[in-house]
C-alpha cells in the first residue's frame, strides 16, 4: 500500500562521483603539505649548510706562538740575561705558527703584526698555508738598553690581522749579565765596589777592574790576590784582570786617600 513506506535507492553514478571529489581534495591536501614541507626543509638544509660553513672556517684559524699567549690569559714573563758590555744590543726570538697542533691547523694564510714596548722596531708579515703540517715565522727583535747596568722590560704584542683578528702578548725581562756599583763613600777612609754576576751557561768570566788616581784596591781580597797571582795586575795604570764566577757577588775595597766621595771606578768585560 501507498504511505506504508518508502524503498531508497541509491543512484550508482552519483556514488562514484561523490568518491570521486573525496579523492581529488586529499590529493590536493596531501600535495599542499609535501609541498610546503619541502620548502621549509630546503630553508633548514640551507641554513644548517651556512652554519656548518662559518664554523668550519672560524674552527680551522689558529694563531699561536711558542711563548705568547693569548690576550685574554695572564701575560708570561720571560728572564734572560745579556752581556751589555760585549754586546750594545740583545735579541728576543720567538715563533709564531698557523696551528695548535697537529690536527688543528689554518687552512689560510695568516697576516700579522708585531710591536713592542718600549719600540725595538715593528714587524709585519705572513703565515703561508702551503704547509700540511702547519707553517711558523721566527720573529727576531733587536733592543738596545739605555742604562747597561739597570734590566730592559720588554712587552711584545703580536696581532693577526686577516682572516681574523687575534692578539697574543708576552713579556721579556733582559738582565745585564753583570752590573757593579760603588757605595755612597762621602767622607769615609773607603768605598766599596760590588760586582754582581748573573747565572749564565759558562760558570767563569774575566773582568777588568780599573779605578782612578787616588785610592788602592785591598791587597788582601781574593780578588785582587787571583790577578797577581796570574801577572795580571798593574798598579802603574791602576787596573786588574781577574777570573769570577758568574751567579755570584763580589765586594771590594778600596782605601782612598780623601774623604771626597770616590766613584771613579769601572768595571768591563
Amino acid at each position: 500500500m501507498a504511505g506504508k513506506g518508502r524503498t531508497s535507492v541509491r543512484d550508482p553514478m552519483r556514488t562514484k562521483s561523490r568518491k570521486f571529489k573525496t579523492i581529488l581534495i586529499t590529493a590536493a591536501v596531501l600535495a599542499t603539505s609535501v609541498v610546503f614541507a619541502s620548502v621549509v626543509w630546503a630553508s633548514y638544509t640551507q641554513t644548517t649548510t651556512l652554519n656548518s660553513y662559518f664554523a668550519t672556517a672560524d674552527s680551522e684559524f689558529y694563531f699561536t706562538s711558542d711563548l705568547l699567549l693569548p690576550d685574554a690569559s695572564p701575560i708570561p714573563v720571560y728572564a734572560i740575561t745579556h752581556d751589555w758590555q760585549a754586546d750594545s744590543e740583545a735579541t728576543i726570538r720567538f715563533d709564531l705558527l698557523n696551528y695548535d697542533n697537529s690536527l688543528k691547523i689554518s687552512n689560510r694564510a695568516i697576516h700579522y703584526e708585531v710591536e713592542t714596548d718600549p719600540a725595538g722596531g715593528a714587524v709585519s708579515g705572513t703565515i703561508a698555508a702551503d704547509v700540511p703540517e702547519g707553517n711558523k715565522q721566527t720573529i727576531e727583535l733587536d733592543f738596545t738598553n739605555p742604562d747597561p747596568q739597570a734590566p730592559l722590560e720588554v712587552t711584545v704584542t703580536a696581532a693577526a690581522t686577516s682572516p681574523y683578528s687575534k692578539v697574543l702578548r708576552g713579556k721579556f725581562i733582559i738582565s745585564p749579565a753583570m752590573t757593579y756599583s760603588v757605595n755612597d763613600n762621602e767622607g769615609t777612609p773607603t768605598a766599596i765596589l760590588t760586582i754582581n754576576l748573573i747565572q749564565s751557561e759558562t760558570a767563569d768570566t774575566d773582568v777588568v777592574i780599573a779605578w782612578p788616581e787616588g785610592a788602592a784596591p785591598d791587597m788582601t781580597n781574593p780578588i785582587v790576590k787571583t790577578a797577581v797571582n796570574e801577572d795580571s795586575m798593574d798598579l802603574t795604570n791602576r787596573s786588574m784582570t781577574t777570573t769570577l764566577h758568574t751567579a755570584a757577588v763580589y765586594e771590594l775595597i778600596f782605601f782612598k786617600d780623601a774623604m771626597d766621595n770616590y766613584n771613579g771606578i769601572t768595571v768591563t768585560k
